[in-house]
């Protein structure tokens, strides 16, 4: 399989340097997701590494070719990018921009081999689109269109696929959906996938390895559990009024806490009322005042000393009141 080797690389453009020195590589099926503040330098990484702009200083091979001697589309053989950017031609059909990825492939007059016909159909039908093939892109949803252009750059067929923020604009089922297919894809055949993307929870339950980005230093990799156990990835996304917490992807305020609750009950009913009293100010501690918990037949009840009630807005005006 391919593999893309990054060797002293600094990226950035003419009067500015973004990131200097990366020396990483890409490669064996895996699924990889770069995360950094904006700013930091993700898509300007992205876009040096599929030769849409030219490194500063180092150089990137693939298979030990460096990538600005291969010519157009011999690369495209070998690594497939999507970018931000959006394609103005909305009149294409689905099925139509998802056959651009076989330019690489198709002879001097873009006529459809049989080879062809079948790596597009095999594409769609791993993104599960064959019911918007025929849609106009002017018709279909942000996720449907973020959909049809992984299948874009899955007719290409490449051993390497970069993708630029695949998630943007996606709400929350698509995001999760998006990952799952990207995950999947990777398992089904084999192909490395670099992610530039924000989603830190998404990452941490979908990636193999991580590249953290930051201002002014080395780019870290490793698991998601390593990064998260060392703490590495709360200096990426360091503030000082608030905390990231990578066990979760969540955002903690940094505040005082005015009182300390000890939650007991069934996972569910914890969970969400441990985020509510964090909301609110408070912790959760094994010596904090003892509140307990339970859904018994859909009916949500707790207890704090004498007083109970059966919603979390009840209990949270409750302790409010003392």
């Amino acid at each position: 399989m391919t593999s893309l080797q990054i060797i002293g690389l600094s990226v950035g453009y003419a009067t500015k340097e973004i990131a200097r020195d990366i020396n990483l590589s890409l490669g064996g099926g895996r699924l990889v997701c770069l995360l950094g503040q904006n700013g930091v330098g993700k898509s300007t990484l992205l876009r040096t590494l599929s030769n849409l702009q030219d490194p500063l200083a180092g150089k990137i091979e693939i298979d030990n070719q460096e990538i600005g001697q291969l010519d157009r589309r011999d690369l495209a053989t070998k690594l497939g990018i999507i970018t931000t950017e959006k394609i103005g031609m909305s009149n294409m059909t689905v099925r139509e921009l998802v056959a651009l990825g076989r330019y690489p492939y198709t002879n001097w007059i873009g006529q459809e081999s049989e080879e062809d016909t079948e790596k597009i159909e095999e594409a769609i039908s791993r993104c599960r689109i064959n019911y918007i093939e025929n849609a106009k892109l002017s018709a279909i949803s942000d996720g449907q269109f973020q959909k049809a252009m992984v299948a874009r750059v899955l007719a290409q067929d490449t051993d390497i696929i970069l993708m630029d923020e695949p998630t943007a604009h996606l709400d929350v089922v698509n995001r999760v959906e998006m990952f799952q297919l990207l995950q999947s894809i990777k398992k089904e055949t084999g192909k490395s996938i670099l992610i530039s993307t924000h989603e830190l929870d998404l990452s941490m339950q979908f990636a193999d390895d991580l590249w953290l980005m930051n201002f002014n230093a080395p780019i870290i990799t490793g698991t998601p559990e390593d990064l998260g156990l060392s703490g590495e990835i709360e200096k990426v996304f360091f503030h000082e009024e608030f905390r990231l917490d990578s066990r979760t992807g969540q955002v903690k305020l940094k505040q005082e806490v005015r009182q300390f609750f000890q939650v007991t009950g069934e996972d569910k009913p914890v969970h969400w009322l441990q985020k509510a009293l964090e909301r609110k100010g408070y912790g959760v501690s094994l010596d904090g005042t003892p509140i307990s918990v339970h859904v018994k037949e859909g009916v949500f009840t707790w207890s704090l000393g004498e007083r109970s009630g059966k919603s979390i807005a009840e209990l949270l005006d409750f302790i409010e009141e003392k």
